[in-house]
């Protein structure tokens, strides 16, 4: 075997090879076949070059999910560069942090972020290289004051199929970032090997891939669940199909026109596509739904199994675990497990220990403790921090193991179910109450659209159970939810002593609840009207 049989560049070289002329990417203004992103990405790997981004250098992306984010994706891999997509929703002062952290040689931007990215190239001092994108977000947007060097525009200037960039399996191939909520996110770094066997996971995951399925990816590119949205289909032969906004409405147009057959979105986004009609949607090329980031309800999957498709997969993992550590798939979700994530993956293994305890320290059956998991695609560590490396990652008999920091318990068929964050369990009267059995209940109320249950600081208790809810119908009232949540088969103790009612929930940039946030907005006003 070659040397650089296992990288990105080379298994996309052979899907080149057989499948060439098949449709490789979709967006709202552009339709590639895998010859016409081979020609492109060729081209951006000797733009990049030629504007000295040296082999091994990360390259920022601030992009949206588009066919133009995946030529630059796979220019900076044939470069032999890092490619590290960023997120369009952060703050330009974020984004500036994360690249002083990261150190990129260059920065690709949308031609819609150019005042965000004269600010980020004059905050680091590493980016040397600037090119500028249009895509269908950007096509109509005036010219930079400053000449840079445009994509797709200026490509046909530079030669394709130079000699590519010699790498091994072993070096970096991508950076991605994390989801912080109270820090700047960290780099969590794939190699080549890690991200193939993402994709070779996945393949598992989605039941086999063919090269006649297709994927549609609305969220961003800039986190785990984007790659895995999107290039086991690309190392498979299938079609991306890219959104560049989110949108209900439009979501369903590009199911119904584009013959999607997988689409992976978190609960979140599930809850308002089953609450809106959508006329003329048509979801019967749909082969497999699924579900990550955040726990799932039992009455939303029970709407997506009924509604939309039943074959629903959930799936646990994180940017560290690359493809998903556990997941759970329609037959096995029955009775208890409905609300489980599942198994291990393919060659992956998952144990309970005592929170901060070693991977020897297992726990048994039904006992919460932290989750750890290990697998083929797990990351290689944190972008020039070892020390975070060393405190995230555990070796135990030559196995290394990812510490979740997750509160887990794993039942006595060895399915996994998430209790919540460490950091989210909430302690009242010396008593640990965890969010997720109150949030289930809550959403099982028809006038809860969306919930979030913290712990606020009482000088009593210590911490007591409070509730944000959003509501379906103004006339919801605190004293309607109290009676429900009586009426259920939750223990007095974990009952909301405060129902606060709010048009939105905070999030994270990967679409998760913000709890730093919502505890931070309880002890400005302690007891709201």
């Amino acid at each position: 075997m070659a040397a650089n049989e296992l990288t990105v560049a080379a298994a996309f070289r052979r899907v080149v090879h057989w499948r060439g002329d098949h449709e490789a990417a979709i967006d709202s203004r552009t339709r590639l076949t895998y010859r016409e992103l081979d020609d492109l990405s060729d081209r951006c790997a000797a733009l990049l070059r030629a504007r000295g981004v040296p082999q091994g250098a990360p390259v920022a992306l601030l992009l949206p999910a588009s066919c133009i984010y995946l030529v630059a994706w796979l220019g900076a891999i044939k470069a032999g560069a890092v490619p590290m997509a960023l997120h369009l929703r952060e703050s330009t002062k974020q984004l500036a942090e994360i690249c002083r952290n990261i150190g990129p040689a260059a920065l690709v931007y949308d031609a819609t972020m150019e005042d965000a990215a004269r600010e980020i190239e004059a905050a680091c001092r590493s980016i040397t290289a600037v090119v500028r994108a249009v895509t269908a977000l950007s096509q109509e947007h005036p010219s930079p004051v400053h000449a840079v060097p445009t994509i797709p525009d200026d490509l046909l200037q530079y030669a394709a199929g130079a000699l590519p960039i010699e790498t091994v399996e072993t070096d970096p191939a991508i950076i991605v970032l994390s989801s912080g909520t109270t820090s700047v996110p960290k780099g969590v770094v794939h190699t080549h090997r890690s991200l193939l066997e993402l994709a070779r996971t996945d393949v598992y995951l989605y039941g086999g891939l063919r090269p006649s399925d297709r994927t549609l990816v609305p969220l961003s590119p800039a986190f785990i669940g984007g790659y895995n949205g999107w290039y086991p289909f690309l190392n498979a032969g299938g079609c991306v199909v890219f959104m560049e906004r989110f949108g209900i409405e439009a979501l369903a147009e590009k199911l119904t026109r584009e013959r999607i057959t997988h689409l992976f979105l978190t609960p979140t986004l599930w809850r308002r596509l089953l609450k809106v009609d959508l006329p003329g949607a048509d979801f019967s090329a749909l082969r497999q739904i699924g579900s990550g980031a955040e726990i799932m309800d039992a009455e939303t999957l029970t709407g997506l199994r009924e509604r939309l498709c039943p074959n629903v997969v959930q799936v646990y993992g994180s940017t560290e675990t690359g493809a998903g550590g556990t997941c759970i798939f329609a037959d096995e979700m029955t009775d208890g497990r409905l609300v489980s994530v599942g198994r291990p993956m393919v060659n992956g293994d998952l144990r309970i220990v005592r929170p901060g305890g070693s991977p020897a320290e297992e726990l048994p059956p039904g006992e919460v403790g932290e989750i750890l998991l290990t697998g083929p695609s797990l990351a290689a560590g944190i972008w020039g921090n070892p020390e975070l490396t060393a405190s995230l990652f555990s070796e135990h008999d030559g196995q290394r193991w990812w510490r979740s920091r997750d509160l887990g318990r794993i039942d006595a068929d060895g399915y996994l179910f998430v209790e919540g964050r460490s950091s989210d369990m909430i302690i009242s009267g010396g008593i640990n109450i965890m969010p997720a059995p109150i949030e289930e209940v809550l959403l099982a109320h028809p006038g809860v659209a969306e919930c979030a249950v913290v712990g606020v600081v009482h000088p009593e208790w210590g911490e007591r159970v409070e509730a944000f809810i959003v509501r379906t119908t103004v006339h919801l009232a605190a004293d309607d939810l109290d009676r429900h949540v009586l009426n259920s088969d939750l223990s007095p103790y974990q009952r909301p002593r405060l129902y606060r009612f709010v048009d939105e929930l905070p999030r994270t940039p990967t679409n998760k609840i913000n709890r730093t946030t919502l505890r931070h907005l309880a002890s400005l006003d302690p007891q709201p009207n």
